[in-house]
């Protein structure tokens, strides 16, 4: 029993993500972003310049080669909220970008509680 809870809590575990820039064209400077998120986050898409690079994972730290050199635009949505920055890219270092994420628990049960909550004193003020 102990090894399937830990097999199933290793498994939830968010992994880095690397992953490249999908359009290059050849002889561009290219370099290196890096997201950080503030803590792991389910459903992470991200796309730089309107490209999409990543949907669907499930990650804290995403790595993303191969991208132009220069100011990119960033959109990143996690956790049923997104943040969207300008990034300077440059070809010597990696460009790190830290992101906060919204807490990805709780959020239907805390509007479902504070509507029922609601509902109870309008009802017993009236």
């Amino acid at each position: 029993m102990r090894f399937l809870i830990l097999l199933v809590l290793v498994g939830c575990a968010a992994e880095d993500l690397h992953t490249h820039f999908p359009i290059v064209t050849p002889g561009q400077p290219t370099g290196t972003l890096v997201l950080l998120m503030s803590q792991p986050a389910s459903d992470v898409v991200v796309a730089i310049d309107g490209v999409l690079i990543t949907s669907d994972a499930h990650t804290q730290r995403l790595v993303i080669d191969g991208v132009p050199v220069g100011t990119v635009d960033v959109v990143v949505a996690a956790n049923g909220g997104d943040k969207e920055v300008k990034v300077w890219v440059g070809g010597d270092h990696a460009a790190t970008v830290p992101i906060g994420i919204p807490d990805a628990s709780m959020g239907f049960v805390k509007t479902l509680a504070g509507t029922l909550i609601t509902i109870l004193v309008y009802s017993l003020l009236h």
